[in-house]
């Protein structure tokens, strides 16, 4: 027997034992080399082999480990939600946000039990106008509105631009779910225009304006949901002087602005010098879900408009929720908190990249950006979203098909990979409810495309 088989036999004998579990790293060359008594180049020749066999996997710098397979049972864990949108248990601030609502009762006790017709708790709207200046974004308060989460702002700026039912509105293929699902209950006509890596085609863009039918462009500049991307500062410099020229409003929902890292990357509100886009936050993705708190920063001409609406929705949004975020944000605690979950996102994704590039098959299109939440995926021909998603469920692991983020006419369109328009075969993983230990079922994900992939050749 040579010696590399020899490492091979070894290490199938350590699975076989269970002394090497399933998503477990290797012993390294060093030290198996000196367990066996021979030369580290042997130990990772048959590594390699290993490898090329789809037995293991490698991450630069770090070494090797072993693949999940689906017949082996994991015993770690019950499963791994790459579907859902919401922190990690561990990663709510839970102390922190009740030592400041306590704080909040003390300090403003009974006026926070009543009405606030304004729309807003007003200390709120004073701390958000210091916060939204950091990100180039300058607004008189009176026209920062607090909504009951992000997705009553995008409701709102619809009813209110379409209430005549006139003109259509532009959104990205793929986009935001839930907001084509609202524009189509709403009867809103949508077109739409594709969103790569690189962006859009800026002539197409500027041909949909001049068209004269559309009204109001609903775009997600800055870690779009649900691929991931992020437009250059040159795109929406480019989108904010079209939008003006061609008098087409601008709803830029800007839902994940607590992960940028980057000081030059600026919302498309900074670019529009006549300040007409309506500018849309959330406080629920990275932080507390269930406080629900969304903000829009309103255009003049549609302030008051917008707030009577709201008010008509629902009076006020909660103010005890409002009250605390404010002092969470005023003493620093919010800064933090982000900061924190930016370098853990950094390292998930870090970690997902590397997999990714030493497992991925060539036919798969894949893309993790540099931050953010979302991995996006192109399956090989052949293969389905829903297919995978149902072979996975067994295994304890859930992914979300987002056939569901395309134009209805374009479900079953198929386009260039570069921009990445084939919907019965996207999928959207989020690593923000995963934890960094259980993203190795990456590559039980992996081996099931290429498994699928291999039985359809």
């Amino acid at each position: 027997m040579n010696k590399t088989q020899l490492v091979i036999d070894y290490i199938l004998k350590e699975i076989e034992h269970g002394t090497i579990r399933q998503g477990q790293r290797l012993p390294s060359c060093r030290k198996l080399a000196e367990k066996l008594g021979i030369n580290k180049i042997t130990v990772n020749k048959a590594y390699a082999e290993l490898e090329e066999s789809h037995l293991v996997y490698s991450i630069p710098c770090s070494g090797f480990y072993l693949i999940r397979n689906h017949a082996e049972p994991t015993l770690s864990r019950d499963s791994v939600d790459f579907k859902t949108i919401r922190p990690e248990e561990n990663l709510i601030p839970y102390r922190e946000f009740t030592h400041v609502i306590n704080t909040s009762v003390d300090r403003y006790q009974n006026g926070l039990f009543y009405y606030e017709y304004s729309g807003c708790h007003p200390p709120l709207r004073e701390e958000l106008k210091t916060f939204f200046e950091k990100d180039g974004i300058y607004t008189p308060s009176e026209r920062i509105l607090i909504t009951s989460g992000a997705q009553q702002a995008i409701a709102i700026a619809f009813q209110t631009l379409f209430k005549n039912c006139s003109g259509k509105l532009l959104v990205e293929v793929p986009t935001y779910g839930l907001a084509l699902d609202l524009a189509k209950q709403l009867d809103i006509p949508m077109v739409g225009i594709p969103r790569s890596i690189d962006g859009y085609d800026l002539n197409q863009l500027e041909c949909l304006f001049k068209s004269g039918d559309i009204k109001a462009f609903y775009v997600i500049p800055r870690n779009q949901n649900p691929t991931g991307f992020s437009l250059d500062e040159k795109t929406k410099h480019h989108v904010a002087a079209l939008s003006q020229y061609y008098g087409v409003r601008i709803i830029e929902d800007d839902y994940l602005s607590a992960l940028r890292s980057k000081g030059n990357s600026l919302p498309i509100h900074y670019y529009d010098t006549k300040k007409s886009t309506i500018h849309i936050r959330s406080f629920s993705k990275t932080f507390m879900p269930g406080i629900r708190i969304g903000v829009a920063v309103l255009p003049e001409d549609l302030s008051h408009e917008i707030m009577q609406l709201k008010r008509l929705m629902d009076l006020n949004t909660s103010q005890l929720p409002q009250a605390a975020l404010q002092l969470f944000i005023q003493s620093g605690m919010y800064a933090r908190h982000n900061l924190k979950i930016r370098r853990i996102y950094k390292k998930k994704l870090m970690f997902a990249r590397r997999i990714l590039e030493s497992l991925a098959p060539p036919d798969l299109f894949w893309y993790v950006p540099e931050e953010g939440i979302f991995i996006w995926m192109i399956l090989p021909p052949g293969m389905t979203a829903l297919a995978l998603e149902e072979r996975l469920k067994p295994q304890g692991i859930y992914i979300m098909p987002a056939a569901d983020c395309y134009l209805p006419s374009q479900n079953h369109s198929v386009h260039d990979l570069t921009t990445s328009h084939i919907p019965s075969r996207a999928i959207r993983l989020c690593l923000s409810g995963v934890p960094l230990k259980d993203l190795d079922a990456l590559t039980q994900i992996l081996q099931e495309i290429r498994t699928a992939t291999d039985l359809s050749e």
